[in-house]
């Protein structure tokens, strides 16, 4: 009588839950982008981010039509308006912002990653010239996009009590108000806290579905975000 040999199964990876993911992104990245490898999934990140940025603009929204309507008057007045113009156009302004803003917070986000997404996949397929698909690279941004949500959260108590939008996690913190409208403040205020570490997720996230090292995937997006805060940070200093 022969005997049966039994092949020993190889244990599977337990599947981590849309939920665990949005915590794993800032508890066990590699363990959660490892899953998001194997199933990746958008939706309940992107959600949460919007719902998330709706609510920082309703909770900071009269901080920011206070502080845009000063600034547009006072650009007015250097004009030489008469009081009645500027009175009309601020109030014109006032109203439209109050239903502009929420709107503008509820469809950006998920453009924004798109528009990242597409941004790493080029970076990823043709100059790395890795594979991945683009739901890969979506569901890696979108997690690590929450990273900026949560500072977005933790800016909201700052913005109520000092009642301004500049309220910054930046290298532009260690220099002058007066100094705002340069070059420097403008690229230093791109290096955020959350902004480190949202590179940092997505160098994580996008190393593990490309198959690279982090080390080299890290190289190409600090490069790329570095590339972004050059040009916008001209654009922003020419045109404040």
């Amino acid at each position: 009588m022969q005997s049966e040999t039994v092949e020993p199964q190889a244990p599977q990876t337990e599947e981590l839950s849309a939920f665990q993911r949005v915590v794993g992104v800032f508890t066990s990245p590699g363990k959660t982008f490892a899953s998001i490898d194997r199933k990746p999934g958008w939706i309940l990140p992107v959600v949460l981010s919007t719902i998330i940025s709706v609510g920082f603009i309703v909770a900071v929204q009269p901080v920011l039509i206070q502080e845009t309507l000063s600034k547009q008057e006072q650009k007015m007045q250097e004009r030489g308006m008469d009081s009645d113009q500027i009175d009309q156009i601020l109030a014109t302004t006032e109203k439209a912002m109050k239903y502009t803003t929420p709107a503008f917070a509820l469809i950006m986000p998920v453009i924004i990653i798109v528009v990242i997404s597409a941004v790493f996949l080029f970076v990823g397929n043709v100059v790395l010239g890795g594979s991945a698909p683009f739901k890969k690279v979506m569901s890696v941004t979108a997690h690590s996009w929450l990273i900026l949500s949560l500072g977005s959260l933790v800016a909201i108590p700052l913005i109520l009590a000092k009642e301004t939008m500049q309220v910054s996690f930046s290298l532009a913190t260690l220099m002058s108000e007066s100094a705002r409208e340069t070059f420097l403040y403008q690229l230093l205020s791109k290096i955020d806290v959350f902004a480190v570490w949202t590179l940092a997720a997505l160098s994580i996230g996008l190393a593990v579905i490309y198959k690279m090292k982090t080390q080299k995937m890290a190289t190409a997006v600090v490069t790329t975000y570095l590339i972004y805060a050059l040009v916008a940070s001209v654009f922003s200093s020419a045109f404040s």
